[in-house]
């Protein structure tokens, strides 16, 4: 609560008080007012003619003569009471209707809709960023516990209560309702408000598989490719920042307990990150129940698990933990411990002895505050020799720079990755060649040519009747035919032609950066040999560019044309 909160609440319980005097001065003051009254008044008499006291009509003042001095004091306390009290009560009402006003006529803000932790910790930060901020959600009386945002009570899946947070010209609506069929739907709603260019929307989808599939759906969509649209997995957004911010690189096993759905997001990252550093493999042992069946999926999902990652399985539950520990021969580097039940997670990780050895232990949690307090700041408990860390998947990953990384940023990551490994290949080096750097140090240049060809991957795929599909339900195998591998590299080559004249660039002999030209914009009949194995190049490492961020293309057969009356593809 803030220091003006803090003085409204004192000067609120001061009157409250005041009431209460007046109150009892009132009643002392008119029973010795009226003792000699003829008929004497009743205990309900004196309590009505107390409370007139509040509204300015008390009867018995009426009559002339000194009053008694506790009544002298209350016909003053109790009207400043009732003021007061009028007074507040409309600046409540004048200041509800002023933040539903600011909320309706804001502009270039943020929406979140959804006062749940995910939705609470999205507007945290969307307000430590200095965003103006209106959230959806909750009846009127329970506005968010944020201070600083607006609020508008109502179901987000209706246009007319999104139009009243503003988000026909919001900067982004972010849907973060726990069921994710509600989030695609707000989604839904609020990408068709915008005039012109559609609002940006973000969807929440809990299960990693469902997102993937909806992700695939909106690539092969054949919308305008600036239009944002895009679903997001908490689970997945926290692994990657947990690795990022502490890479394994040290020697000994990973330690995984549990698995679905925060153990597999970082048994997947893990393996991504070793393949761009190069590091060699990383041996990692998974304690999950059924977990034989889930590292093999995972495997199939996304195969440069198998080439990076030394896996070994047990299926054991938390009850399982301590004979399986104690046999193991090494000392791990990390243990993650990733039950998706907190009780079970923070149990074992207290009770179970051998996973003691000194490694960082790292427990995945909803929400850091509670434990961080009781074993770190407040100094409650101890932390296991410094070695316990609590992971908040929420608070790390509920931030606004991570979710508005849409599928179309996380393939142009995955296309430059696969770029820099194929430089890597051909003897390539950083000092020869500027570009292999990891993603976040490509200029915004850079950057934008790999968006705008993982954007137009949609519109490749539909020149051949192809879509795509998540990993987990897809044939393992695709290949492109010479034909389709020809044919697309010329649609590659008028897309990155296009893209370059846009931005200004012409034909010259000799590339010249300064001056915008390059001798490659030219058409696909008068482009060098050179120049189209380039384009073919990008086309056949799309398969591979795909499974790297879990789909694959699947042949679709063309679909028959319904006619009525019969014929060929009727409904009989």
């Amino acid at each position: 609560m803030g220091e003006a909160g803090s003085i409204r609440s004192s000067v609120m319980a001061g009157f409250g008080l005041l009431a209460l005097v007046s109150l009892a001065l009132g009643y002392a003051g008119l029973r010795l007012h009226l003792a000699g009254a003829d008929p004497a008044p009743t205990l309900l008499d004196l309590v009505y003619y107390d409370l007139q006291l509040f509204v300015l009509d008390p009867q018995p003042l009426d009559a002339p003569g000194p009053l008694p001095w506790p009544l002298e004091v209350a016909r003053f306390t109790a009207p400043a009471v009732t003021i007061y009290a009028l007074a507040e009560t409309v600046r409540l009402l004048l200041g509800a209707e002023y933040r539903r006003l600011r909320a309706r006529e804001a502009s270039g803000h943020a929406v979140v809709c959804g006062t749940g932790p995910l939705g609470q910790a999205l507007a945290q930060r969307l307000r430590e960023a200095g965003r103006t901020v209106v959230v959806i959600g909750g009846p009127a009386g329970d506005p968010p516990r944020v201070r600083g945002v607006f609020h508008v009570a109502g179901d987000a899946r209706d246009p007319h209560v999104l139009r009243a947070a503003g988000a026909h010209r919001a900067r982004a609506v972010y849907a973060c309702e726990d069921d994710p069929t509600v989030n695609v739907a707000i989604a839904a709603a609020a990408h068709g408000l915008g005039r012109g260019t559609p609002v940006p929307a973000y969807a929440y989808v809990s299960d990693p598989g469902l997102c993937s599939a909806l992700r695939a759906r909106r690539l092969n969509s054949a919308g305008p490719r600036e239009h944002r649209l895009d679903f997001f997995n908490l689970e997945e957004l926290a692994a990657r920042v947990l690795l990022l911010r502490e890479p394994v690189t040290g020697d000994g096993p990973v330690l995984l307990l549990g698995l679905r759905h925060f153990g597999a997001a970082l048994l997947v990252e893990l393996a991504r990150q070793c393949r761009l550093r190069a590091a060699g493999r990383v041996p990692v042992c998974v304690v999950a129940p059924g977990a034989a069946e889930e590292v093999a999926a995972l495997r199939r999902t996304y195969p440069f698990i198998a080439d990076w990652c030394d896996v070994t399985v047990h299926d054991a539950g938390p009850d399982g933990l301590r004979p399986l520990l104690e046999g193991m021969k090494e000392r791990p580097q990390r243990v993650y411990v990733c039950y998706g039940d907190e009780r079970a997670a923070l149990t074992a990780a207290l009770t179970v002895a051998p996973l003691w050895t000194g490694a960082p232990m790292i427990v995945r949690v909803g929400q850091r505050r509670m434990f961080a307090e009781a074993f770190g700041t407040a100094g409650l408990l101890e932390d296991v020799a410094g070695t316990l860390r609590f992971f908040a998947v929420t608070e790390e990953a509920g931030r606004p720079e991570l979710i508005d990384e849409d599928v179309i940023e996380r393939l142009a990551r995955a296309i430059h990755e696969r770029y820099v490994m194929g430089c890597a290949a051909r003897g390539e080096t950083p000092e020869r060649n500027a570009s292999m750097v990891p993603y976040e140090a490509l200029t915004e240049a850079k950057k934008g040519q790999n968006r705008d060809q993982a954007a137009h991957i949609g519109a490749k795929l539909r020149m051949i009747g192809a879509v795509l599909a998540p990993s987990t339900d897809a044939p393992a195998e695709f290949a492109f035919t010479d034909d389709e591998i020809e044919r697309l590299a010329g649609a590659e080559h008028r897309r990155w032609v296009e893209y370059f004249e846009k931005r200004g660039w012409t034909y010259g002999p000799e590339r010249d950066d300064a001056a915008k030209r390059h001798p490659d914009l030219v058409d696909w009949n008068d482009l060098t040999e050179e120049g189209r194995d380039k384009d073919r190049a990008a086309v056949t490492a799309l398969p591979a560019v795909l499974e790297d961020a879990g789909f694959r293309i699947v042949r679709v057969p063309a679909a028959s044309r319904l006619r009525p009356g019969g014929g060929r593809g009727a409904v009989t």
